[in-house]
């Protein structure tokens, strides 16, 4: 074999790994790219439809929230005029649908991270459920009102403590401007998201959802001048009421004898009386310490027994005081006084005062 036919054997030899490491690199190459394409498409598919999922379950609290913005501002546009106990339930149901539509808006979330599409739903609406309680609390500090306890729950936790220290108007003012803020952030938030939903993968649509109308009335001028007309208000003004509704004894009273004089009252031989009170709240604030004094006093000697019974007294509620007891002696003729003990502010005294003559009956 000549020279020159085996130089040209080796190079041929020399090219063929090169060739086929180009070939493997672009048939590795267009694996990779058709894999990426395929992954990327699949991406794509997963986003549209999580945009989509969000919008379709998105809808439904962002049209909650609407219906609960347009009642909260009926509520705050006739405040003034309300009585506390309206206001109060109105306050308290904006706090509870808020808070429920946050929750939903959670759930519609699922586990998204801060910063998706989907978190930042949920935190819009968990600003809205935060400014209203905000506000409330704002409202409450200022008029001394206190949140209704849901129903089946006792009312003891809830009843503010008497004397409790109130807002200032300024400190109202701000803080019920800090709530209008926290809502036109959450309006600002929720028409970010709005247009991201709409351009993103999926093209999901969000409805409107708009709590705050007119910015400028969320400004401290505006507040400030709200918060005066709720300072002079004549039906959101405090009114101190606790009245006797009802006292019972134990034993009962028998039928007037023939010739017993008026205002006497006979009871069958016994050594113990037992008086018990029902004690209503027709004032416009709660009584944490709604307090009556019973007093039984012997006729003729003057000696006497007191004891007290205290209780909370909700707005408009009545509440039953524990039974007291006292040592008689047949045949004794007694005074029995049950008297409310008046709370600070309390002018009125109709309905505060029982007073009876127990003629015990003689044993036989």
């Amino acid at each position: 074999m000549s020279p020159r036919r085996s130089r040209r054997r080796a190079r041929r030899r020399s090219q063929a790994p090169p060739v086929l490491l180009f070939v493997a690199i672009a048939v590795t190459a267009a694996l990779l790219v058709g894999g990426l394409a395929r992954i990327s498409s699949q991406s794509h598919t997963y986003d549209a439809d999580s945009n989509r999922a969000l919008a379709a379950q998105g809808a439904v609290v962002a049209d909650q929230s609407n219906a609960t913005a347009a009642t909260v501002r009926d509520l705050i546009s006739g405040m003034p005029s309300q009585t506390r106990q309206a206001l109060q339930a109105g306050l308290d149901n904006a706090v509870q649908q808020t808070a429920d539509e946050s929750t939903h808006a959670a759930l519609a979330a699922g586990s998204a991270a801060t910063g998706s599409p989907a978190g930042q739903f949920a935190e819009v609406f968990a600003e809205r459920a935060q400014a209203m309680s905000d506000y409330r609390a704002a409202i409450d500090g200022f008029l001394g009102m206190q949140p209704v306890p849901p129903a089946g729950t006792t009312n003891t936790v809830a009843l503010a403590p008497s004397g409790a220290t109130l807002l200032s108007a300024t400190a109202a003012t701000n803080r019920i401007t800090a709530a209008g803020a926290l809502l036109a952030r959450a309006d600002a938030r929720y028409v970010a998201l709005r247009r991201q939903l709409a351009t993103a993968a999926g093209h999901a649509h969000l409805p409107r959802s708009v709590w705050v109308l007119h910015p400028a009335s969320w400004q401290a001028g505006p507040v400030a001048a709200q918060v005066d007309l709720l300072a002079t208000s004549s039906t959101l003004l405090e009114s101190h009421y606790l009245v006797l509704r009802t006292v019972s004894l134990d034993p009962p009273a028998l039928p007037a004898p023939p010739g017993q004089a008026a205002g006497t009252v006979t009871l069958s031989p016994t050594t113990l009386v037992g008086v018990s009170a029902v004690l209503a709240n027709q004032g416009s604030v709660d009584q944490p310490r709604g307090t009556v004094r019973f007093t039984m006093a012997e006729q003729t000697s003057g000696v006497a027994a007191t004891q007290v019974r205290r209780a909370p007294v909700a707005v408009g509620e009545t509440v039953t005081l524990p039974e007291v007891t006292f040592r008689v002696k047949p045949g004794t003729v007694y005074v029995l006084r049950v008297v409310v003990v008046l709370p600070s502010g309390q002018a009125i005294t109709n309905g505060t005062v029982y007073q009876e003559t127990l003629q015990i009956a003689p044993a036989t």
